[in-house]
């Protein structure tokens, strides 16, 4: 028996021809491409789902509570900003509006008009004779040819009272990565706008979280907290049906690419009908001094699944290589025209080490199996085809 298991072990070390090592070389490049393309896809739809994640959170609360006769007095919004886990409220107010250069351009877009602006869109307080001070989204300003320091006009629609128009200054551009604020929204203070435009005020009010994974469960206290008069919507509600798209587009991706790798695997197996024809005279010898069909079936598929753990671990770190290199040159990038589409105009490619350990335990289960069944062919022979295989 020992002397089965040291010719066992001499069956694997020893160099094959040139068809055994071309066999080889093609199935290790295959499992490593497998494995790379997945590796990088996955790290490609993770960072597409996070960057999507940060530019929602960077639009406006993790709760939103709009009231139908309009804000939330100050005793409220004490109460609120005293709830665990809240870091800040704010009144807020969403209207349509038109914003005019003084150039004859205009463009439809969304005015957000805060208590509290988020800290990309920080403004100035208003200086009575002086335009109103706004932030502009870079593609707004872009299609409007304007510059910080602009003066523009902004029609805004107040609902009962029609339209109100101001004055104002593009005092800042705003560039989030985020198509939705850097296409269309205007950024006003709601203290200054209030003033400026008649009819303007607060219909509800915005709320953020220190953690905001933990919405659902603070909207119930939002909820109570301003005695269920209105209508609370989280982040995660306001986008479920985007997110779960977003997972089942992963998933689907996951399947097909491990498809691929399935491929690579089978190349594998090929690779051991090489093997196994190649080295017959060494498994005759190993079968008639009594090695048992079991050592020649674990022997190659020990054979099979060192050759695909090779593939799978530089599949990994090509894969893992490739996304730090496609992440330090800002790729991939969309224009204006596509970031619409996408809602992001870049995808960081983010690797999740749970991706990552799914991609190999996937790559060694399909490497294993794929080696099975040649294994298992060869372990079967009956003795007499084994004696003349010697």
């Amino acid at each position: 028996m020992k002397l089965a298991l040291f010719l066992a072990a001499r069956l694997l070390r020893r160099r094959g021809s040139a068809l055994l090592r071309t066999s080889a070389a093609a199935a290790l490049a295959a499992v490593a491409l497998g494995t790379a393309a997945l590796v990088v896809t996955l790290a490609l739809m993770t960072g597409y789902s996070r960057a999507l994640r940060e530019g929602i959170l960077a639009a406006g609360g993790h709760i939103v509570a709009l009231a139908p006769g309009g804000g939330t007095d100050r005793a409220r919004l004490d109460k609120l900003a005293a709830l665990e886990g809240v870091e800040r409220v704010s009144d807020v107010s969403y209207l349509p509006g038109v914003l005019i250069a003084e150039g004859g351009g205009s463009e439809v877009v969304l005015v957000k008009a805060a208590a509290v602006l988020p800290g990309f869109a920080e403004l100035p307080a208003a200086v009575a004779g002086r335009p109103l001070p706004i932030a502009i989204g870079e593609g707004v300003a872009r299609r409007l040819g304007v510059a910080p320091g602009a003066r523009l006009s902004l029609q805004v629609a107040t609902g009962s009272r029609g339209v109100a128009t101001t004055v104002v200054a593009a005092h800042r551009t705003v560039h989030t990565g985020f198509s939705e604020i850097d296409d269309r929204w205007v950024l006003a203070a709601l203290g200054d706008l209030t003033g400026r435009a008649a009819g303007v005020s607060a219909h509800g009010v915005e709320v953020w979280l220190a953690d905001p994974e933990r919405a659902a469960d603070a909207a119930v206290d939002v909820e109570n907290a301003l005695g269920g008069r209105s209508l609370v919507t989280t982040w995660q509600d306001a986008n479920r049906n985007l997110f779960a798209a977003l997972r089942w587009q992963k998933l689907s991706l996951a399947v097909v690419l491990s498809l691929v790798l399935g491929v690579g695997a089978f190349e594998v197996a090929s690779a051991l009908v090489v093997l196994v024809t190649e080295k017959r005279r060494a498994l005759g010898v190993l079968l008639a001094i009594g090695g048992r069909p079991t050592l020649l079936r674990w022997t190659l598929v020990l054979a099979g699944g060192t050759l695909g753990a090779v593939g799978v671990l530089g599949g990994v770190a090509l894969g893992l290589g490739l996304a730090a290199a496609l992440s330090a040159l800002g790729v991939p990038t969309f224009p204006a025209e596509i970031a619409a589409i996408y809602g992001v105009d870049h995808i960081p490619l983010s690797v999740n080490p749970a991706d990552v350990l799914a991609v190999v335990g996937l790559g060694l289960a399909e490497v294993t199996l794929a080696a099975l069944l040649p294994a298992h062919r060869a372990a079967r022979r009956e003795p007499v085809e084994i004696l003349r295989w010697i």
